[in-house]
């Protein structure tokens, strides 16, 4: 897939971020590209044409004439390669790439490649503050951030890449000199025709990996790798020798390196069982490339985490509301649920598109652990049938306004919706936003 003629022609799928990116990049490279999005009109389209007047862009469908003239396509994370205009290009002889793969084919420095169905962007920024902290030149991006090719002429000592399965699909070799699978719950079913196929995707991240880090009590993360690869394990649990867990010393738990015991549990910036495996992912990565032990840890107890990720938007008359909007699967807010769950504290707010997944790993974590339930959105009758205590509502701002006669001191509020949010909202981000102005309204 790599890209060497000059007089290749290069055809960018989707006018998306990442696709103006690509064009930026390309025409930087003296290159020949067109572009094709399926939509009417793409959101910026008007600026894109006056930036690039000479660019050809082809909307409203995927013209198959266009695709099958070029020699490489440039696909967007967001269209499936099994669409059937791009099967038939590939067909044709057609070959696919990514600004991922683009981007891996210039960068000199090291790679450290982050997947899983949760806490990806986390561990990303978490473990990139921890080796900005050494004094290295460090690039966060991937699905995170900036378009990694708008950042790739700035001479990074290292690239942490937070890499969805999507963007994984599109690399035919990472060879990333760290990589690691966080966990792997059920996903974008609408996108994937099994949990095995979905696997598959994420496991690509450890072709050609230097070092393996995967979490040894989630065995879907388990690299199906030569055993030459160096690989490390974490874990909620008591580590072996060179791998990371938890060791309790005298009723304080601690993170530690086999019987190396390394920082408090209690000493985390960010609260939850969940975080302490994602600050056992940062510290054996961060170990992993030799950062200093003690930029680590700085960043250990200082990193504040990123919006809308658990993140406690307020506390009122002892009750704290918790904004979790970007759960969009089951296995992230489960992860969220009985990370801060206390004697059945929690009110939960659920709802949204469930993008086909299985709603039945929710009956055994969230019923237990909450005291209410709402089911809010398009799907909220479907999460009914499976959680018969849920209380349906058509929207969040009516399920804060019951929920607001029912909390007493020591109750959380949890927004923590396990579903996409493309129903009532243009993104997790805007959903985020919008509980944050209702807590704020409580005031």
């Amino acid at each position: 897939m790599t890209i060497i003629a000059a007089d290749n022609k290069y055809v960018v799928v989707g006018l998306g971020m990442t696709g103006v990116s690509c064009v930026r990049y390309l025409q930087s490279r003296n290159k020949h590209v067109m572009v094709v999005d399926s939509r009417e009109r793409p959101p910026g389209l008007d600026s894109f044409k006056s930036l690039y007047p000479d660019v050809n862009v082809y909307c409203g469908g995927f013209d198959q004439s266009v695709l099958n003239a070029a020699n490489v396509l440039v696909m967007s994370p967001g269209v499936p390669l099994h669409t059937d205009e791009i099967q038939l290009a590939i067909s044709q002889g057609v070959k696919i790439t990514s600004d991922i793969e683009l981007f891996l084919t210039e960068f000199t420095g090291k790679v450290i490649a982050i997947t899983g169905s949760n806490a990806k962007s986390t561990v990303t920024a978490w473990l990139g503050n921890a080796l900005s902290n050494n004094d290295k030149k460090v690039l966060v991006a991937g699905n995170i951030g900036v378009p990694v090719l708008d950042r790739l002429d700035d001479n990074f000592d290292i690239a942490v890449l937070e890499l969805s399965s999507f963007q994984l699909e599109l690399v035919a070799k990472l060879k990333a000199d760290f990589a690691t699978i966080l966990n792997v719950s059920e996903d974008h079913m609408d996108r994937y025709d099994s949990m095995f196929t979905y696997q598959q995707a994420k496991q690509r991240i450890y072709f050609g990996a230097k070092t393996v880090v995967y979490n040894r009590l989630d065995i879907l993360t388990q690299p199906l790798v030569p055993n030459s690869t160096i690989q490390i394990s974490f874990g909620l649990n008591e580590p072996d020798i060179n791998h990371y867990g938890i060791r309790s010393i005298e009723g304080e738990l601690w993170l530690a390196k086999g019987f190396e015991t390394i920082i408090k549990y209690s000493e985390l910036s960010l609260s939850g069982m969940h975080n302490c495996a994602n600050a056992l992912a940062v510290l054996a990565l961060a170990d992993a490339v030799g950062n200093l032990r003690q930029a680590t840890l700085d960043a250990l107890r200082t990193f504040k985490g990123l919006p809308y990720r658990c993140q406690e938007t307020a506390v009122i008359n002892g009750v704290r509301y918790v904004n979790d909007s970007k759960a969009t699967n089951v296995g992230s807010t489960i992860a969220a649920v009985t990370g801060l769950v206390k004697d059945k504290n929690i009110h939960l707010l659920l709802g949204g598109l469930t993008k086909d997944q299985d709603l039945l790993p929710l009956v055994d974590a969230v019923p237990a652990n909450c005291k209410s339930i709402y089911a809010f959105g398009r799907d909220k009758n479907i999460i009914k049938q499976v959680i018969p205590d849920a209380i349906v509502v058509d929207d969040m701002k009516t399920a804060m306004s019951l929920i607001r006669n029912e909390v007493e001191s020591g109750d959380i509020v949890l927004l923590s919706p396990a579903c996409a949010s493309f129903d009532q909202f243009d993104n997790f981000e805007h959903r985020g936003k919008v509980f944050d102005a209702i807590v704020e309204a409580l005031k």
